[in-house]
């Protein structure tokens, strides 16, 4: 293959995703250390991926259902001359985007027909050690083969960035080394109990002396609840954005919360996680990469995995899967490293 001059990534949504996909783009530096290297996302993530060492431009994308408007946008992208195209997303609008392009893209492919088996016939065919970071190398072409490392996911925050941080969590009173929870998301299947994570926090002030930040937005309505359980808790739920929060998260000792974006991100920070596992399962991707994360999870529970984002109801009359996991469990964790 001849070196690559020009090369686009796609990918749009959501954060957790964007994250993951950085293990990819390091690959793809390393295979053209001299290419330039655009990475297209929805503008709301953009702010994700600033300093990373391995873009060279970052474009945002609208997000509109306008079909003239990612016609518009493919053919913008036309006029770059891209010797490389890699669509990390695979989807409708990166089809649409991807229509004008002369050049050939290499796409990734989604194991749908692998994921419905498992979550509804419980059959699992996915290979041992399956992580989402295989799934995009799987389709870089020829600069990545099977048994190649995979490169762990990479975030950047400045020293500015950390500084503000410290600073905005002293004058909160929050003097100590602290823990970060992460207890919302997108789908409620995903989230614990709000007074586990009370507990937890609780615990984890009188027996290691970490305080407690919660990040979330002003729709998790959970970080609320705990923090009329703790009231010592900082809560900056819907008090930061995304840089903010990712300054806090580098920051931190651990993070704790579900398969969701900010806790992606703390471990592209190269922050320990504990990683609450209910409807999703390391089997479809899910879970952690650094050494001193941990997933927790119930295991041999016949129900799960039973969706790919936590999005599908549960169909027992508790969620056992989230509920039969302890304080004790998830403070353990806090051991480890």
């Amino acid at each position: 293959m001849a070196p690559a001059r020009r090369i686009l990534a796609m990918r749009f949504s959501s954060i957790g995703d964007i994250v993951l996909a950085t293990s990819p783009l390091e690959t793809i530096r390393r295979a053209f250390p001299d290419g330039h290297i655009t990475f297209l996302t929805l503008d709301a993530f953009m702010p994700l991926l600033e300093y990373h060492p391995h873009i060279d431009a970052l474009i945002p994308l609208r997000k509109t259902s306008s079909i003239r408007y990612h016609w518009q946008v493919g053919e913008y992208l036309n006029k770059n001359n891209y010797d490389l195209v890699f669509d990390l997303h695979n989807s409708l609008r990166s089809w649409l985007v991807g229509l004008p392009l002369d050049q050939g893209i290499l796409r990734l492919e989604k194991p749908r027909w692998k994921r419905w088996q498992l979550f509804q016939l419980h059959h699992n065919e996915f290979p041992e050690g399956f992580d989402t970071r295989l799934m995009y190398h799987q389709h870089l072409g020829e600069i990545w083969r099977e048994g190649d490392p995979l490169p762990e996911t990479t975030l950047v925050v400045t020293d500015q960035e950390k500084n503000n941080a410290r600073r905005r969590a002293e004058h909160a009173g929050i003097t100590n080394d602290y823990a970060v929870m992460v207890p919302g998301a997108a789908w409620g299947r995903k989230q614990w109990s709000p007074k586990k994570y009370a507990r937890l926090a609780k615990t984890l002030k009188e027996t290691r002396q970490l305080d407690t930040i919660l990040l979330g937005s002003k729709k998790d309505r959970i970080c609320f609840e705990i923090e009329k359980e703790v009231p010592a808790t900082l809560n900056l739920a819907g008090e930061t954005d995304l840089r903010q929060a990712l300054a806090i998260l580098a920051n931190a000792r651990r993070v704790v919360g579900s398969d969701t974006g900010l806790v992606h991100a703390a471990e592209a920070l190269d922050v320990p996680v504990s990683m609450i596992l209910g409807p999703t399962s390391t089997e479809t991707g899910a879970g952690t990469i650094l050494p001193y994360s941990r997933n927790i999870a119930t295991a041999d529970l016949w129900c799960r995995p039973c969706s790919q984002n936590g999005k599908r109801p549960c169909y027992r009359s508790s969620q056992v899967c989230m509920d039969s996991i302890t304080v004790d469990q998830v403070y353990h964790t806090f051991a480890v490293g």
